[in-house]
């Protein structure tokens, strides 16, 4: 099975030469140069009219030569209990047809994840960061999980299968796939969001956690964050970055009811 484009010529062109200056522009506009100590990033998925600039600063931040990249992302069509991994032989876009990682995605089956196809199969929030892997690394392979329990245990165990599951040598990156805050009055939207920001930035799960359970903060992808959060934990990785944060005034013009978009970066140090 390959996963179709179901959001190609709205959320982002549809045509395979613009989509490619499109998203290289927002890469090579960013300011970002590759780090080589990144480890795992937030990204918005947004239509790119609105979220492609930030979405650029975090794939340009991540290191070169990545060989397979695990994207967790949030459900918004269909509800998943748990984390449903995409079991399918590739991921389309306009830019052709990235392979998933099968050895990856049978494991993660195997220790007691699900695949729910309804819950992939017009997802966008996972559709819109392929582009950017296809631009940034051509040849990388996918491991694509919507992950609809949001809860600190889900992401503890999820991110402790992933962190057995990876160490085999090969270049992993980690992509959390988020929006912030949705439909406030820009002023308190970016109170919201610098909240989950500096959550993120601390490194440190539960202040995320307390974040989301007191409200002061707002983030439509904060499982999949939580559950970067958590394998860096696992792993080490010490270090983070902010990258890029607008809002979509910016494109709009209207303050009166905005979306929030961050960027962000995990690091093997401070």
């Amino acid at each position: 099975m390959i996963r179709e484009p179901v959001v190609a010529g709205m959320f982002y062109p549809d045509d395979a030469g613009e989509l490619r200056r499109t998203v290289a522009g927002y890469i090579e506009k960013s300011g970002e140069d590759p780090d080589g100590s990144v480890r795992g990033i937030v990204s918005p998925h947004a239509g790119y009219v609105y979220s492609g600039p930030v979405a650029g600063a975090a794939f340009a931040a991540a290191p070169d030569g990545v060989e397979r990249v695990v994207l967790i992302a949030p459900s918004h069509r269909y509800p998943v209990y748990g984390s449903s991994v995409l079991d399918a032989e590739g991921f389309r876009t306009p830019l052709g047809v990235a392979d998933i990682d099968r050895e990856t995605v049978s494991a993660l089956l195997d220790s007691g994840f699900s695949f729910e196809p309804r819950a992939h199969s017009s997802e966008h929030s996972t559709e819109v960061q392929v582009p950017f892997v296809q631009v940034r690394w051509p040849d990388a392979k996918l491991v694509v999980i919507i992950q609809g329990e949001v809860s600190r245990e889900h992401s503890d165990r999820l991110a402790e299968s992933l962190a057995g599951l990876l160490d085999d040598g090969v270049k992993t990156l980690l992509v959390a796939s988020s929006d912030m805050s949705h439909y406030h009055p820009e002023d308190h939207a970016k109170k919201l969001d610098r909240q989950v920001a500096d959550a993120f930035l601390s490194a440190d799960p539960d202040r995320l956690v307390s974040v989301l359970r007191e409200g002061s903060g707002e983030a439509c992808g904060a499982g999949p964050i939580l559950t970067l959060m958590s394998w860096a934990k696992r792993r080490g990785y010490t270090g983070t970055r902010e990258l890029a944060y607008d809002t979509s005034a910016t494109a709009s013009g209207d303050r009166s009811a905005v979306v929030g978009y961050f960027a962000g970066a995990l690091t093997e140090v401070e």
